[in-house]
């Protein structure tokens, strides 16, 4: 054999050599990484029936009993706000609550409803990011109370 060929089967010899030694270092490692992503919502809120006090009232002051009341309720849940949808007679009328947390109120006049007297009713309405919530009615009395 020439020099020349002994030359390329030596290198040919070390090429092959460091393939076998090297071999798995050149090999690529892949990794895959999982990520799970969990949303919690808040609970649902929860409203409970209202109180009001006291449970009757004058539309027109001077007639022996208070021209206002306070209405409250409780919540559970994430709540942003509370209304209360107060009836008596054909009027309607909403109010919106202050507080915050589970304790919510608002002061309702008798004055509202005009002449309009007789048993009336409340019910409140929770909102929070989850949804709404009502609550049952709650019974109270507009008294007649006419000059």
């Amino acid at each position: 054999m020439s020099g020349m060929g002994r030359f390329h089967l030596a290198v040919i010899g070390v090429v092959a050599a460091a393939a076998l030694v090297f071999g798995p270092a050149w090999a690529t490692a892949t990794t895959t990484t999982t990520t799970t992503t969990t949303t919690t919502r808040p609970p649902r809120p929860g409203v409970y029936a209202p109180a009001v006090s006291p449970s009757t009232i004058d539309n027109r002051s001077g007639c022996g009993h208070s021209t206002s009341a306070t209405i409250s309720t409780g919540t559970t849940g994430k709540v942003d706000g509370v209304t209360f949808r107060v009836q008596v007679g054909d009027r309607t009328t909403s109010l919106s609550a202050s507080g915050s947390g589970s304790r919510w109120m608002a002061t309702l006049n008798g004055s509202a409803f005009g002449y309009d007297s007789g048993s009336g009713s409340v019910r409140a309405t929770a909102t929070g990011p989850s949804g709404t919530a009502e609550s049952g009615s709650t019974s109270f009395t507009v008294a007649d109370c006419r000059p």
